[in-house]
């Protein structure tokens, strides 16, 4: 997984303005979540990871800018690594099962 930030400081108005401008996943990444659209907790706010490209947050200090791409990383780390376990148990468990059971065996005596 790659992840490119684009941070911004706006001399005029001393805003920090943080974007993620690249969510690249690998084709394993990208195996797990085809079909659905994860959603991921950032600043309180839940997004969906298609849309969090799009989302552009805006804050008032350096810190906090630092601080929502800290979390941002963090959350995409938490939901992949979630899934993946997920993605495992269901290769683990998915299939059939076949029991055999011979009845004459159970009146041998």
């Amino acid at each position: 997984m790659r992840l490119v930030f684009d941070k911004k400081y706006d001399i005029v108005s001393g805003e920090y303005t943080v974007r993620v401008r690249e969510l690249d996943l690998d084709e394993e990444l990208k195996a797990i979540i085809d079909g659905f659209n994860p959603r991921v907790r950032i600043m309180g706010e839940e997004l969906e990871l298609s849309g969090l490209t799009e989302k552009v947050f805006k804050t008032g200090t350096r810190e906090e800018a630092e601080r929502i791409m800290s979390e941002i990383r963090g959350a995409l780390v938490e939901i992949f690594s979630s899934l993946i376990a997920r993605f495992k148990e269901a290769q683990s468990f998915n299939g059939s099962v076949v029991y055999e059971i011979d009845f004459n065996e159970l009146f041998k005596e």
